[in-house]
């Protein structure tokens, strides 16, 4: 019997070794010695739950404070921060509807939570 745990292993995995070299699930699932069919039952009943989101890093916009800017960058380089726009969103149901938002910035996808968090 596999566990959650196993099944969102074979997930992530899938999701950064085989979907990028264009393998199906059912032939990942194989691979790895999981019977597609269970893999299938977790999935389904997982994409039911509402996910959480976390976003890291803050825009620049948000670290300054009134007309001041604080000087973070000396003491603890942070990695670049996404250019205005260039976040996208897709989300795809079981049940064949897909939404799908390009050219967010920071503001934009935390409305777009906001939102979506009022539909659940």
């Amino acid at each position: 019997m596999f566990s959650e745990k196993d099944f969102e292993r074979l997930w992530f995995l899938y999701k950064t070794e085989g979907e990028p070299k264009g393998v199906s699930i059912n032939s990942f699932c194989i691979g790895n010695n999981i019977p597609y069919t269970a893999f299938y039952d977790w999935f389904k009943k997982t994409q039911k739950k509402v996910v959480p989101v976390e976003v890291e890093g803050i825009p620049e916009e948000l670290i300054r404070a009134g007309n001041e800017e604080q000087d973070v960058t000396k003491e603890n380089p942070k990695p670049p921060t996404p250019h205005k726009g260039s976040i996208m969103v897709t989300i795809r149901t079981r049940e064949g509807l897909c939404i799908q938002k390009k050219g967010l910035d920071y503001q934009g996808l935390k409305t777009l939570v906001e939102k979506l968090e009022g539909l659940c």
